[in-house]
Protein backbone atom coordinates (compact mmCIF):
# COMPACT_ATOMS: atom_id res chain seq x y z
CA UNK A 1 0.00 0.00 0.00
CA UNK A 2 1.50 3.62 -0.92
CA UNK A 3 1.65 5.98 1.92
CA UNK A 4 3.27 9.23 2.63
CA UNK A 5 5.74 9.17 5.54
CA UNK A 6 4.61 5.78 6.52
CA UNK A 7 6.24 6.39 10.07
CA UNK A 8 3.85 9.11 11.10
CA UNK A 9 1.34 8.51 13.28
CA UNK A 10 -2.16 8.51 12.34
CA UNK A 11 -4.23 11.55 13.62
CA UNK A 12 -5.97 10.67 16.78
CA UNK A 13 -9.55 11.53 15.29
CA UNK A 14 -12.71 9.47 14.13
CA UNK A 15 -12.24 7.77 10.47
CA UNK A 16 -14.12 10.83 8.86
CA UNK A 17 -13.26 12.83 6.05
CA UNK A 18 -15.13 15.78 7.77
CA UNK A 19 -13.33 15.24 11.16
CA UNK A 20 -9.96 14.94 9.31
CA UNK A 21 -11.16 18.48 7.28
CA UNK A 22 -12.03 20.26 10.43
CA UNK A 23 -8.54 19.37 12.19
CA UNK A 24 -6.47 20.98 9.47
CA UNK A 25 -9.09 23.69 9.38
CA UNK A 26 -9.16 24.56 13.37
CA UNK A 27 -5.45 23.91 13.82
CA UNK A 28 -4.30 25.98 10.68
CA UNK A 29 -1.63 23.04 9.94
CA UNK A 30 -0.16 21.44 6.95
CA UNK A 31 -1.18 17.51 6.28
CA UNK A 32 -2.34 15.21 4.38
CA UNK A 33 -5.56 12.74 4.07
CA UNK A 34 -5.17 9.80 1.71
CA UNK A 35 -7.40 6.90 0.92
CA UNK A 36 -6.78 3.79 -0.30
CA UNK A 37 -9.11 2.26 -2.97
CA UNK A 38 -6.99 -0.94 -3.90
CA UNK A 39 -3.62 -2.50 -4.20
CA UNK A 40 -3.76 -0.06 -7.35
CA UNK A 41 -5.33 3.06 -6.56
CA UNK A 42 -4.64 5.64 -4.06
CA UNK A 43 -6.37 9.29 -3.30
CA UNK A 44 -4.60 12.03 -1.75
CA UNK A 45 -5.67 15.36 -0.58
CA UNK A 46 -3.27 17.91 0.80
CA UNK A 47 -4.34 20.45 3.47
CA UNK A 48 -1.77 24.00 2.97
CA UNK A 49 -2.05 25.61 6.58
CA UNK A 50 -5.11 24.62 7.20
CA UNK A 51 -7.20 25.08 3.47
CA UNK A 52 -7.76 21.90 1.15
CA UNK A 53 -5.76 22.86 -1.79
CA UNK A 54 -5.40 19.97 -4.98
CA UNK A 55 -6.69 16.78 -4.44
CA UNK A 56 -4.93 13.57 -6.62
CA UNK A 57 -5.15 10.11 -8.04
CA UNK A 58 -2.70 7.50 -8.19
CA UNK A 59 -2.39 4.82 -10.29
CA UNK A 60 0.31 2.29 -10.66
CA UNK A 61 3.00 5.02 -9.73
CA UNK A 62 1.51 8.02 -11.74
CA UNK A 63 -0.98 10.60 -10.92
CA UNK A 64 -3.08 13.49 -12.18
CA UNK A 65 -5.10 16.13 -10.03
CA UNK A 66 -8.97 15.46 -9.36
CA UNK A 67 -11.67 17.92 -8.14
CA UNK A 68 -12.17 17.92 -4.61
CA UNK A 69 -15.61 16.88 -5.37
CA UNK A 70 -14.32 13.86 -6.65
CA UNK A 71 -12.12 13.18 -3.87
CA UNK A 72 -14.83 13.70 -1.13
CA UNK A 73 -17.11 11.29 -3.32
CA UNK A 74 -14.71 8.65 -2.56
CA UNK A 75 -15.24 7.98 0.71
CA UNK A 76 -17.65 5.03 0.58
CA UNK A 77 -14.95 3.08 -1.65
CA UNK A 78 -12.39 3.91 0.24
CA UNK A 79 -11.20 0.92 2.54
CA UNK A 80 -8.70 2.53 4.36
CA UNK A 81 -8.54 6.34 5.14
CA UNK A 82 -5.80 7.92 7.06
CA UNK A 83 -5.05 11.69 7.99
CA UNK A 84 -1.49 12.90 8.97
CA UNK A 85 0.07 16.14 9.96
CA UNK A 86 3.37 17.04 8.47
CA UNK A 87 5.98 19.78 8.56
CA UNK A 88 5.38 22.78 5.83
CA UNK A 89 8.27 21.37 4.08
CA UNK A 90 6.98 17.69 3.66
CA UNK A 91 3.90 19.01 2.45
CA UNK A 92 5.92 21.14 0.14
CA UNK A 93 7.90 18.22 -1.11
CA UNK A 94 4.95 15.76 -1.82
CA UNK A 95 3.35 18.12 -3.69
CA UNK A 96 6.40 18.21 -5.90
CA UNK A 97 6.24 14.57 -6.02
CA UNK A 98 2.49 14.48 -7.58
CA UNK A 99 2.88 17.12 -9.83
CA UNK A 100 6.27 15.59 -11.30
CA UNK A 101 6.71 12.56 -13.27
CA UNK A 102 8.52 9.18 -12.28
CA UNK A 103 11.79 8.93 -14.26
CA UNK A 104 13.61 5.84 -12.76
CA UNK A 105 13.15 3.10 -10.35
CA UNK A 106 15.66 1.26 -8.62
CA UNK A 107 16.96 -0.18 -5.37
CA UNK A 108 20.50 1.17 -3.55
CA UNK A 109 21.98 -1.19 -1.71
CA UNK A 110 24.23 0.02 1.29
CA UNK A 111 26.40 3.51 2.26
CA UNK A 112 28.48 3.25 -0.72
CA UNK A 113 26.56 2.59 -3.68
CA UNK A 114 24.14 5.65 -2.25
CA UNK A 115 27.40 7.54 -2.33
CA UNK A 116 28.14 6.67 -5.98
CA UNK A 117 25.33 7.81 -6.38
CA UNK A 118 24.75 11.11 -5.09
CA UNK A 119 28.29 11.98 -6.91
CA UNK A 120 26.98 10.68 -10.14
CA UNK A 121 24.00 13.05 -9.81
CA UNK A 122 27.11 15.92 -8.89
CA UNK A 123 28.62 15.11 -11.76
CA UNK A 124 25.94 15.35 -14.15
CA UNK A 125 24.30 18.71 -12.45
CA UNK A 126 20.94 17.36 -12.19
CA UNK A 127 18.00 18.88 -11.48
CA UNK A 128 14.82 16.75 -10.17
CA UNK A 129 13.14 15.25 -7.02
CA UNK A 130 14.38 11.86 -4.96
CA UNK A 131 12.14 9.65 -2.91
CA UNK A 132 13.64 7.18 -0.69
CA UNK A 133 11.62 4.58 0.79
CA UNK A 134 12.74 2.51 3.23
CA UNK A 135 10.92 0.41 6.23
CA UNK A 136 12.65 2.94 8.79
CA UNK A 137 12.48 5.83 6.67
CA UNK A 138 10.21 7.70 4.13
CA UNK A 139 10.70 11.34 2.32
CA UNK A 140 11.60 13.50 -0.22
CA UNK A 141 14.77 15.67 -1.53
CA UNK A 142 15.24 18.38 -4.19
CA UNK A 143 18.35 18.13 -5.96
CA UNK A 144 19.52 21.27 -7.86
CA UNK A 145 22.47 21.93 -9.81
CA UNK A 146 23.58 18.25 -8.58
CA UNK A 147 23.24 18.95 -4.97
CA UNK A 148 21.05 17.83 -2.51
CA UNK A 149 18.93 21.45 -1.11
CA UNK A 150 19.01 21.67 2.53
CA UNK A 151 15.98 23.50 3.33
CA UNK A 152 14.39 20.64 0.65
CA UNK A 153 14.85 17.33 2.30
CA UNK A 154 12.89 15.74 5.05
CA UNK A 155 12.29 12.45 5.55
CA UNK A 156 10.25 10.47 8.37
CA UNK A 157 11.20 8.38 10.68
CA UNK A 158 10.01 6.73 13.96
CA UNK A 159 12.03 9.03 16.10
CA UNK A 160 9.79 11.98 13.96
CA UNK A 161 11.22 13.93 11.02
CA UNK A 162 14.42 14.96 9.90
CA UNK A 163 16.08 17.28 7.72
CA UNK A 164 19.14 15.36 6.91
CA UNK A 165 19.77 11.84 4.82
CA UNK A 166 19.73 9.42 7.41
CA UNK A 167 22.49 7.30 7.57
CA UNK A 168 21.85 4.08 5.06
CA UNK A 169 22.98 0.67 6.83
CA UNK A 170 24.99 -1.62 4.62
CA UNK A 171 22.63 -4.50 5.50
CA UNK A 172 19.39 -2.21 4.37
CA UNK A 173 18.05 -1.56 0.45
CA UNK A 174 16.35 1.70 -0.25
CA UNK A 175 13.63 1.91 -3.22
CA UNK A 176 14.54 5.20 -4.99
CA UNK A 177 12.17 6.84 -7.28
CA UNK A 178 13.46 9.92 -9.14
CA UNK A 179 11.40 12.46 -10.56
CA UNK A 180 11.14 14.74 -13.55
CA UNK A 181 10.25 18.07 -13.16
CA UNK A 182 7.91 19.38 -15.30
CA UNK A 183 8.62 23.44 -16.00
CA UNK A 184 4.95 24.48 -16.21
CA UNK A 185 3.73 22.75 -12.77
CA UNK A 186 2.75 25.10 -10.03
CA UNK A 187 5.10 23.12 -7.21
CA UNK A 188 7.87 23.16 -9.90
CA UNK A 189 7.58 26.71 -10.48
CA UNK A 190 7.23 27.40 -6.43
CA UNK A 191 10.31 25.41 -5.69
CA UNK A 192 12.54 27.36 -8.30
CA UNK A 193 11.46 31.01 -7.15
CA UNK A 194 12.39 29.83 -3.96
CA UNK A 195 15.42 29.15 -4.77
CA UNK A 196 16.23 32.11 -6.50
CA UNK A 197 14.74 33.93 -3.88
CA UNK A 198 16.75 32.24 -1.18
CA UNK A 199 20.33 31.93 -3.44
CA UNK A 200 19.94 35.66 -4.59
CA UNK A 201 19.08 37.14 -0.68
CA UNK A 202 22.37 35.24 0.43
CA UNK A 203 24.51 36.97 -1.97
CA UNK A 204 22.97 40.11 -0.89
CA UNK A 205 23.16 39.50 2.66
CA UNK A 206 26.70 38.31 2.38
CA UNK A 207 28.29 41.45 -0.43
CA UNK A 208 26.20 43.58 2.26
CA UNK A 209 27.87 42.31 5.96
CA UNK A 210 31.41 42.72 4.09
CA UNK A 211 30.19 46.45 3.11
CA UNK A 212 29.50 47.35 6.87
CA UNK A 213 29.88 44.28 9.06
CA UNK A 214 28.03 41.63 10.90
CA UNK A 215 26.54 43.85 13.78
CA UNK A 216 24.78 46.12 11.18
CA UNK A 217 23.79 42.62 8.91
CA UNK A 218 22.53 41.56 12.44
CA UNK A 219 20.71 44.68 12.98
CA UNK A 220 19.02 44.27 9.91
CA UNK A 221 18.10 40.93 10.21
CA UNK A 222 16.34 41.08 13.53
CA UNK A 223 14.13 44.13 11.95
CA UNK A 224 12.95 41.96 9.09
CA UNK A 225 11.91 39.11 11.27
CA UNK A 226 10.07 41.37 13.18
CA UNK A 227 8.45 42.44 10.03
CA UNK A 228 7.92 38.97 8.62
CA UNK A 229 6.13 37.77 12.05
CA UNK A 230 2.44 39.51 11.28
CA UNK A 231 2.38 37.13 8.31
CA UNK A 232 3.24 34.29 9.59
CA UNK A 233 5.64 32.82 7.03
CA UNK A 234 7.53 30.50 7.83
CA UNK A 235 10.69 32.59 6.76
CA UNK A 236 13.62 33.54 9.13
CA UNK A 237 16.78 35.68 8.02
CA UNK A 238 19.68 34.44 9.89
CA UNK A 239 23.27 36.06 9.11
CA UNK A 240 23.63 36.01 5.36
CA UNK A 241 20.80 33.04 4.84
CA UNK A 242 16.80 33.35 4.31
CA UNK A 243 15.87 30.22 5.39
CA UNK A 244 12.11 29.79 4.06
CA UNK A 245 10.64 26.33 4.90
CA UNK A 246 7.45 27.99 4.62
CA UNK A 247 4.34 25.96 2.34
CA UNK A 248 3.39 28.66 -0.49
CA UNK A 249 0.17 26.31 -2.35
CA UNK A 250 0.37 29.48 -5.22
CA UNK A 251 3.04 31.13 -7.26
CA UNK A 252 1.61 34.14 -6.53
CA UNK A 253 1.77 34.11 -3.05
CA UNK A 254 5.28 33.11 -2.33
CA UNK A 255 6.17 36.01 -4.90
CA UNK A 256 4.42 38.40 -2.41
CA UNK A 257 6.47 37.38 0.48
CA UNK A 258 9.77 37.98 -1.80
CA UNK A 259 8.72 40.65 -3.05
CA UNK A 260 7.54 42.31 0.54
CA UNK A 261 11.35 40.84 1.95
CA UNK A 262 13.15 42.30 -0.80
CA UNK A 263 11.55 45.70 -0.71
CA UNK A 264 12.41 46.03 3.12
CA UNK A 265 15.46 44.69 2.46
CA UNK A 266 16.19 47.72 0.01
CA UNK A 267 14.95 49.79 2.14
CA UNK A 268 17.13 48.99 5.46
CA UNK A 269 20.26 49.07 2.81
CA UNK A 270 18.66 52.26 1.53
CA UNK A 271 19.36 53.57 4.92
CA UNK A 272 23.18 52.71 5.79
CA UNK A 273 24.46 52.81 2.38
CA UNK A 274 22.44 55.05 0.37
CA UNK A 275 20.59 54.44 -2.79
CA UNK A 276 23.15 53.85 -5.23
CA UNK A 277 25.26 51.72 -3.30
CA UNK A 278 22.23 49.32 -2.86
CA UNK A 279 21.17 49.43 -6.61
CA UNK A 280 24.51 48.60 -7.42
CA UNK A 281 24.74 46.03 -5.05
CA UNK A 282 21.48 44.82 -6.29
CA UNK A 283 21.96 44.64 -9.62
CA UNK A 284 25.59 42.98 -9.22
CA UNK A 285 24.33 40.11 -7.14
CA UNK A 286 21.28 39.58 -9.29
CA UNK A 287 23.89 38.80 -11.94
CA UNK A 288 25.64 36.00 -10.66
CA UNK A 289 21.85 34.04 -10.06
CA UNK A 290 22.14 30.74 -11.96
CA UNK A 291 19.80 31.78 -15.30
CA UNK A 292 16.76 29.80 -14.45
CA UNK A 293 16.87 31.44 -11.18
CA UNK A 294 17.12 34.96 -12.99
CA UNK A 295 14.34 34.09 -15.19
CA UNK A 296 11.54 33.34 -12.44
CA UNK A 297 12.52 36.00 -10.48
CA UNK A 298 12.18 37.85 -13.69
CA UNK A 299 8.72 36.92 -14.53
CA UNK A 300 7.94 37.63 -11.19
CA UNK A 301 8.85 40.99 -11.35
CA UNK A 302 11.70 40.09 -8.42
CA UNK A 303 14.40 42.59 -9.99
CA UNK A 304 17.04 44.93 -8.83
CA UNK A 305 14.91 48.03 -9.79
CA UNK A 306 11.87 47.18 -7.96
CA UNK A 307 13.82 47.27 -4.08
CA UNK A 308 15.60 50.34 -4.42
CA UNK A 309 14.46 54.29 -4.65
Amino acid sequence: MKQFFPQVNDLPIDNSLSGAEGYFRNSNTTGLIEKQLNANQFAVLLFVSGAPGTAYMLENGQSHPILLTEFSALHNEAKQMRAIQVPDVAGRLALLALESETKHTYLIAGSQAWGKQIDEWQQQRWNGLVEVTARKVHGFALFWQGEPQKLDTIFSTRQGFVSDFPEIDDDLVWDIVTYSLPVSAQAYQCAILRQGAMHWSHKILSRYQEMVGIKLLQMMNRELNRQIQPWRWNIELNESNMLDRHFFAHLTDAAHAYRALFMAMGAQMNIVIGNNLTQRLLNETFEQTHPDERAILQAQRLIPAAFSE
